[in-house]
């Protein structure tokens, strides 16, 4: 596959982007296109995908935390619930 440009420029660097995957997937009736852009500049894009992983393991801590809380409080809630039964 020859590498096209997509018209769209990199946010970081500014140089052009360009089309490195396009595939399609079947959603209920409607079929939906994807593609994978890089930025131009191989260097640029190690870093973007630094960048990336590391936006990514914060939010996975952030999405744990949340769980934990929820479980934490349901907990609690049903704590309190059967302490009222047992009144």
């Amino acid at each position: 596959m020859t590498n096209q440009l997509t018209g769209s420029v990199c946010t970081r660097c500014g140089k052009p982007r360009i089309v490195v995957d396009t595939y399609e997937e079947k959603v209920d009736t409607s079929t939906v296109t994807y593609t994978i852009t890089e930025c131009s500049d191989p260097e640029c894009q190690k870093l973007v995908e630094k960048t990336l992983k590391a936006e990514k393991v914060k939010r996975q801590f952030i999405k744990d935390e949340q769980e934990k809380r929820e479980t934490a409080r349901k907990n609690v809630l049903a704590e309190k619930k059967a302490s009222k039964g047992r009144e």
